[in-house]
């Protein structure tokens, strides 16, 4: 390791191309900058004859846009599958986002001709961490990829696009732009789309989604049923919710999830058990409550 002092314009970018760098993290850390110096030093590695950043994206451009002769600079060894391990490794703390996560797994599995079990090593997570992002990578719009459009959205949408057709995700993601959405709408009507019954709902959703997203809200804070007295409204409610987060685990399933210890393979399988005795419990509850609701009317 060597700590040098160097132009960071001369710091070469090859690497970014895995990062994304919000134009908020610059501004903050040039006000860091600016107010407090620089209180720690950017990592490269030298490569075929240049210095390849490898942490500090956000702070490179800062120091450029205040026009800093030289910044700290840790130099270090390291290979070229190393240096994308780096990206990782040195983020693991505040984590990459889902999609440069993806990103990353992709190129050292298709452009370094690493496998599935060498990507885990080098990042130091389970194989099925890694067969997830590259899955999710796969299905994603190579077009909205190319376009980075996906980037802008949030997780919960990157994910649910992931479970639909190309040409879906394509549509969706134009309304999203054409109408502004934010990252929480988009993923509204994302899920409003997975939902709908029909294709007439679907091309409903795609024409006018900002009145779809307002009746979806409104069904949500609806009155009461007229049908059900509100004892009655409170157990119709639980059996949607029941259903609800049936579905749910359903699609999560579908998705996978992250790396667990054992502590919480643990927990979840006792959740599993209390909602296997429970769940089925409650139904036959309500179906022997319902006939002696008929006999009193």
């Amino acid at each position: 390791m060597q700590l040098r002092h160097i132009d960071p314009k001369d710091l070469s970018l090859t690497l970014r191309r895995l990062r994304q760098v919000p134009e908020a993290a610059v501004r903050e850390k040039l006000e860091s900058l600016r107010s407090k110096g620089q209180m720690s030093p950017l990592v490269a590695a030298e490569h075929e004859g240049e210095l390849v950043l490898v942490d500090g994206f956000a702070r490179q451009a800062a120091a450029v846009r205040l026009g800093m002769a030289t910044v700290a600079v840790e130099v270090v060894q390291l290979t070229a599958v190393q240096m994308k391990a780096q990206l990782y490794l040195r983020n693991r703390e505040r984590g990459l986002a889902l999609l440069e996560e993806c990103r990353l797994v992709r190129e050292l599995c298709e452009v370094d001709g690493l496998s599935q079990v060498e990507v885990a090593a080098v990042l130091e997570r389970h194989k099925s961490w890694v067969s997830r992002r590259l899955g999710m990578w796969k299905a994603l719009s190579p077009r909205l990829l190319s376009e980075g459009v996906v980037a802008e959205l949030g997780t919960g949408s990157i994910r649910r696009l992931a479970l639909l057709p190309v040409c879906n995700q394509e549509e969706l993601v134009a309304v999203s732009c054409r109408e502004g959405l934010g990252a929480q709408q988009t993923a509204q009507l994302i899920e409003l789309w997975r939902r709908a019954p029909d294709s007439q709902t679907r091309r409903y959703l795609l024409e006018h989604p900002r009145r779809a997203l307002e009746l979806a809200q409104a069904e949500a804070q609806e009155a009461l049923d007229p049908r059900l007295g509100r004892s009655a409204a409170k157990l119709h409610t639980s059996l949607v919710v029941m259903r609800q987060a049936a579905l749910r685990a359903i699609r999560q399933t579908q998705v996978g999830v992250e790396e667990l210890p054992e502590s919480g393979v643990a927990l979840l399988r006792t959740a599993c058990e209390l909602a296997e005795r429970d769940c089925p419990w409650a139904v036959r509850e309500v179906r022997r409550l319902l006939p002696a609701a008929e006999a009193e009317r």
